[in-house]
């Protein structure tokens, strides 16, 4: 049994109208792509909007930024709708310093419509050492 902690949780409710992704932790290098995949996968729903909760996101990179960027493209591709939700200060920062910023729709209300809260997706770095 590993003592590794997870750096990321990712946790995915799809709805008729809006599917709500929520990250939380850091968005890096070792785990960006899952959010780009989990992103794809929503395109199979039948949701128009998607809703990104980046709020709990501590740490955020250029693959973070690569991993939105491609969100975005891959959700207008297919007529979906893309709401960045609550950024936190780091992720705003990080978006606004790389100029992509003002390409998403970002919406700071503290409250969406309301979704259940399933359990949230542990993302553990694979290779690392302690």
């Amino acid at each position: 049994m590993s003592d590794e902690q997870p750096i990321m949780w990712l946790s995915c409710h799809p709805g008729t109208d809006v599917t709500r992704i929520s990250v939380a932790g850091e968005l890096d290098l070792s785990n960006a792509h899952l959010l780009t995949e989990l992103v794809e996968t929503t395109v199979a729903a039948s949701a128009p909007l998607v809703v990104i909760d980046l709020s709990e996101v501590s740490f955020f990179g250029a693959y973070g930024t690569s991993a939105l960027v491609l969100a975005q493209r891959v959700l207008t591709g297919h007529g979906r709708r893309l709401i960045l939700h609550r950024p936190s200060p780091l992720v705003r920062r990080v978006l606004g310093v790389t100029g992509t910023l003002a390409a998403f729709e970002v919406v700071d209300r503290p409250a969406l419509p309301a979704v259940d809260h399933g359990s949230a997706r542990p993302v553990v770095p694979m290779g690392s050492e302690s």
